[in-house]
């Protein structure tokens, strides 16, 4: 973690800090005005003093605009309201570099600028609260404008008291107010779509690893399910004429059984977070292993490798094994009896191709095992996802699945 991160964590942790900097930066810029304006007065009564507070609670309260907006918006209307409902102060304009008509000129306090400061309360309330309480500030916002407008009529010298200019003043100041609050509400709407994008974006994410560990369950367990019930069915069927060969198929469940709950133990260790003690990710090195269990359960099977040791990325290595693992299983689950698979895997500079066919075997009334065909999509999702290419079918009586991946660019393993 870099320094602007732990940077930016402490001040996410910390808000109301940076707003309080805020208002202290915001008070040195209007501060020294606003208080030239109430020294510029004729007259020193409580007006002036009351003013000063209430310009001092609407900076001071900026320090709230993120922990909590409401109360910083109602304080600081409260304290505009206050000071709108104050009576005019008369200045000398000369005092201020103003041009007025006479030596002294009758001015609303709520010209000092420390008022402006109420349109960050607005702003914040915008960018920050509902919408129901938002557009409640808005309204207060705009009633406030109105009320200014009217006073500005009762200031003499201030501005010219004709229409004219108390409907400008009344634009301007609606205009500063919804400028704030449709700023305010674009930082809201923002701010709720990237919360939705977020969700949206880990809801993605678990889908995809639901979808992986449906993938590795599946793979995992519906083969050695399907040799197991192979085996004892046909374990059964000669216990009485040959027990031996009951007893070598009682010996390939055990090993099916065994080799499955491995697989299941490292599968469970990945998804509580703990490193296996076993490598789950099976390779093409693997292949003879598997078709020697298989062909214990009946299936002739043949593998036919071609060409030169390539290398292939992890995830194309765990898809072409797969692949052929599920169309092993298929034909355990689905063909006659006595099936015969030809497995095909052949290694070219740019590719390596992994075909698997079998004949359908002999049609009888052996029940087939239960599928809905998950399997075949997942191996088609893993294969895509390994960047090849995928296709499956039935071809004459039997069934065919070939993949192609594309060999990484390093050197081929020798």
């Amino acid at each position: 973690m870099t320094w602007s991160d732990r940077a930016d964590r402490w001040v996410r942790a910390r808000p109301v800090v940076p707003d309080a900097v805020l208002a202290v930066v915001i008070a040195a810029i209007v501060g020294p005005t606003s208080l030239s304006i109430l020294e510029a007065a004729q007259t020193r009564d409580w007006s002036l003093w009351v003013a000063g507070i209430c310009g001092a609670v609407v900076t001071a309260t900026v320090a709230l605009r993120r922990i909590a907006p409401e109360v910083g918006f109602l304080l600081a209307s409260s304290a505009m309201a206050v000071t709108v409902a104050l009576p005019n102060a008369v200045v000398r304009p000369d005092e201020l570099g103003l041009l007025g008509s006479g030596e002294h000129m009758e001015i609303a306090l709520f010209f000092i600028p420390s008022s402006a400061v109420f349109l960050v309360h607005l702003h914040a309330v915008a960018a920050r609260c509902r919408r129901r309480t938002s557009l409640l500030a808005l309204g207060v916002g705009l009633a406030g404008a109105l009320l200014c407008t009217a006073k500005t009529a009762t200031a003499y010298g201030a501005l010219p008291a004709g229409w004219l200019t108390l409907l400008l003043a009344l634009l301007a100041l609606g205009a500063a107010v919804a400028g704030a609050w449709i700023v305010g509400r674009f930082q809201f709407d923002r701010r709720q779509r990237l919360a939705a994008e977020a969700a949206e974006a880990v809801e993605r994410a678990a889908a995809d690893e639901r979808q992986r560990i449906a993938r590795d369950m599946h793979d995992i367990v519906a083969h050695s399910l399907a040799v197991i019930v192979r085996q004892a069915e046909g374990g059964s069927a000669i216990a009485a004429k040959s027990p031996e060969r009951a007893a070598q198929a009682l010996s390939v469940i055990a090993d099916a059984a065994r080799e499955a709950l491995a697989d299941m133990r490292g599968t469970l260790q990945v998804l509580r977070g703990a490193t296996p003690r076993e490598a789950s990710t099976p390779s093409l090195a693997e292949l003879p292993a598997l078709v020697e269990r298989v062909r214990a359960t009946g299936v002739d099977v043949r593998l036919t490798e071609r060409g030169p040791a390539t290398v292939l990325t992890p995830s194309a290595g765990v898809a072409a094994y797969r692949l052929v693992q599920e169309a092993l299983t298929n034909s355990v689950k689905h063909a006659g009896s006595r099936p015969e698979v030809a497995i095909t895997v052949e290694r070219t500079p740019e590719a390596l191709v992994v075909l698997v066919e079998d004949d359908g075997g002999v049609a009888e009334d052996r029940p087939a095992v239960p599928g809905a065909g998950v399997g075949l999509r997942g191996v088609q999702e893993r294969v895509h996802a390994a960047g090849g290419a995928f296709e499956a079918g039935p071809v004459g009586g039997g069934f065919r699945v070939r993949a192609e991946f594309p060999v990484s660019t390093r050197k081929a393993l020798r």
